[in-house]
């Protein structure tokens, strides 16, 4: 029974995860850092910076809030190079989430939506994606909140008709 067992985890491991069954190649990994390239992914080393530096400048404002103006421009500059030469440079963020993508992506899923960013809507899709996610997560919300007092008045009946108090 517990051979069975075993052997029907392992076959669905091995048929929800396909992009695991072939290896991550060079070829690969310069599909995977083209998809990024061309998506904007490979922002997210920007992104961290951003944040990063955010935070650093408001732990220093604590610390001194008579810290000189030259502070906190060192210290975007730095923040700024040090994400530059470890990702552009030598290319550790991309090393850190290539197997990310290679769980989920085959090369020829790769390749497919590379050929599809190349193309005039595949450009569109890249361009107005940031803005129609974040639209479309305010409706969301609103959406949400609309729903806010049904869910109450349900949830106080339901309560009540079970005697919960």
């Amino acid at each position: 029974m517990k051979v069975k067992v075993v052997v029907l985890l392992l076959l669905g491991l091995s048929l929800s995860t396909p992009a695991l069954s072939e290896a991550l190649t060079d070829a690969k990994k310069a599909a995977i850092r083209e998809l990024m390239d061309i998506t904007g992914s490979a922002q997210i080393g920007e992104m961290f910076a951003a944040a990063f530096l955010q935070q650093m400048t408001q732990a220093l404002k604590n610390i001194n809030p008579e810290i000189p103006p030259r502070a906190f421009t060192i210290l975007e500059e730095e923040i700024n190079a040090v994400i530059r030469e470890e990702m552009l440079e030598k290319g550790s963020l991309y090393e850190l989430i290539y197997p990310v993508y290679h769980k989920y992506l085959t090369l020829e899923d790769t390749r497919t939506l590379l050929a599809f960013y190349n193309t005039p809507v595949g450009r569109k899709v890249i361009r107005v994606m940031p803005q129609l996610t974040r639209e479309a997560m305010l409706v969301g919300q609103s959406w949400g909140l609309s729903l806010d007092d049904l869910m109450q008045q349900r949830i106080a009946q339901r309560l009540e008709k079970e005697g919960i108090k």
